[in-house]
């Protein structure tokens, strides 16, 4: 069941960026709610299907429903205001979420740390040297970037503990990097020059293959 919902997320994900493409405003708020409502469906079948996973996947199934409250809240955002400061909370508690998720299959290790600050200081080299209008949201986004490279890397860490659950481990560790390039491309679509509609659709295509990576790892045993 969960391959019917993630097919129909990336059928969704054609028509949103359609609509998208064409202006139609009111539609693209439509169909980007539905597609993230699909990704969190998609969760569920796997939640209710691995009985086994119960203690990782309700943290994931968390992460899931934060995400998609921050979809709906950064579509409805026109002028990133308070509206963009609870998506961009949604996203950062979803990325808390997915981490708790990874630490419960793996525990944090000294040699995870260096690949964080490695990620974390790309991040803000990103940040800094970047021609971006931040708005006064710099030391937002800065945190926020402190999440997800803790996040990212501890997602890339689970390749120790593989053995077992490979499937899960793999979509797991794919879903996180592909979130992580969306949310580049997002700052540059936000605060940076004007992109080509065509570049910002294919934010939103590495997010969803993303999120529906995440979503589908649930469906797969977390457990040796």
């Amino acid at each position: 069941m969960y391959l019917i919902l993630e097919v129909l997320m990336l059928i969704s994900l054609g028509g949103l960026i359609a609509v998208f493409q064409n202006d139609l405003v009111e539609w693209t708020i439509v169909l980007k709610s539905l597609t993230s409502i699909l990704f969190v469906l998609a969760g569920i079948c796997g939640y209710r299907k691995r009985k086994e996973n119960k203690k990782i996947s309700r943290t994931m199934m968390a992460a899931l429903l934060c995400s998609l409250s921050g979809d709906i809240f950064l579509v409805l955002d026109k002028e990133e205001g308070i509206l963009f400061i609870l998506g961009v909370a949604g996203f950062a508690l979803a990325h808390i979420m997915f981490s708790v998720s990874f630490c419960r299959i793996s525990a944090v290790q000294k040699v995870d740390f260096a690949g964080i600050f490695l990620v974390f200081g790309t991040e803000m080299l990103i940040l800094c040297l970047g021609k971006f209008d931040f708005k006064g949201l710099f030391p937002v986004l800065t945190g926020y970037a402190a999440i997800i490279s803790f996040m990212v890397i501890k997602a890339l860490s689970l390749w120790r503990v593989r053995h077992g659950r490979a499937q899960a481990v793999y979509l797991i560790m794919a879903g996180s990097v592909l979130f992580l390039i969306s949310d580049n491309l997002l700052l540059f679509w936000l605060f940076g020059f004007a992109m080509p509609g065509k570049i910002q659709s294919a934010n939103w295509i590495l997010y969803y293959l993303g999120q529906g990576c995440l979503s589908a790892s649930l469906s797969w045993s977390f457990e040796k």
